[in-house]
């Protein structure tokens, strides 16, 4: 039988990783989805071409939020699990790491959408996410390790 025993602040690496990302994403889908209409891109289609963003400034806006979207989501699940597992053996420091992520990850969203840079390159102010998601992945692979040897 494997049991499992959870440090006493474990609570807040649920918080971050089964709250604060999944809300992140959600505020994704909520901007992507008000910006659709405006960019006049219809379903199916994830973008909008060119050509659509060559004439409407906001079909570019649109595109730049699904940009961002499609990251967040290309990066989120690993960075739930990794913030659990790290959390198993450090749970302040995993917590402290993915609540910085969610707010880098946050920068990186109102960056690519709202600023004026042009192609979206607003995003580098939060570009930070990716090394805390690789010290998160460090801190779960160190403290598996440490275990496991």
């Amino acid at each position: 039988m494997l049991s499992l025993t959870v440090p006493e602040s474990y609570g807040y690496v649920i918080a971050v990783s089964l709250g604060l990302i999944p809300v992140l994403g959600f505020a994704h889908g909520v901007i992507v989805s008000g910006l659709r209409k405006g960019a006049n891109v219809h379903y199916p289609h994830s973008y909008a071409t060119v050509e659509q963003c060559e004439a409407n400034p906001a079909a570019h806006k649109f595109n730049c939020a699904q940009r961002a979207h499609a990251n967040f989501l290309e990066n989120s699940s690993q960075t739930m699990l990794f913030t659990l597992v790290a959390g198993l053996k450090y749970p302040q420091l995993a917590t402290l790491l993915g609540a910085l992520w969610v707010a880098s990850r946050t920068v990186y969203l109102y960056g690519y959408v709202y600023s004026t840079q042009p192609r979206g390159k607003g995003r580098l102010w939060g570009g930070a996410f990716w090394f805390l998601q690789g010290a998160l992945w460090g801190l779960s692979v160190f403290g598996v390790a440490k275990e496991l040897l």
